[in-house]
């Protein structure tokens, strides 16, 4: 296991407001921080270097871009070939998401639709599929929390 490298007041400070607004400038962390561009310049450069920041996305609406169904689909796979099947998932652009799991199932998935036959022609997809050996799927009515954002104690 990786040793976790221990952040320090100044990166969760820094954090804190990049999870909030990744656009911010490193004038306006300046400003919040009283500390100097160089210095947010170089812990920003560490944390990307060390893999604590991964990237910077967008967060976008699922429903005006058509999308209006999302499922969570659990999956059974024959234990050999899961990481070869979640692996092949990662590839199909209506899976937003894919959780390896302990329990019942082998997996979960987050899926996004437009339509409902899109599921039907997912979810059958999915089950003819060789190494799959059962779905389970629960359409989301609403989402009350989607977020990655992490507070830091």
């Amino acid at each position: 296991m990786k040793k976790q490298k221990v952040l320090d007041e100044i990166d969760r400070n820094i954090l804190r407001i990049l999870q909030d607004d990744a656009r911010t400038s490193y004038r306006e962390i300046q400003d919040k921080l009283g500390i100097s561009i160089g210095t947010i310049h170089n812990r920003i450069s560490k944390l990307k270097k060390n893999g604590v920041i991964e990237g910077y996305t967008l967060r976008l609406d699922n429903e005006k871009l058509g999308y209006k169904l999302t499922f969570l689909i659990r999956i059974n796979c024959d234990g050999k070939f899961t990481e070869k099947i979640l692996e092949d998932l990662k590839e199909i652009p209506e899976v937003c998401s894919i959780f390896h799991t302990t329990g019942e199932q082998s997996a979960a998935l987050i899926c996004r639709f437009k339509e409902s036959d899109d599921v039907h022609n997912f979810i059958r997809e999915l089950n003819q599929k060789e190494y799959i050996t059962r779905t389970n799927s629960n359409m989301i009515l609403k989402e009350y929390k989607n977020s990655s954002y992490v507070e830091f104690h």
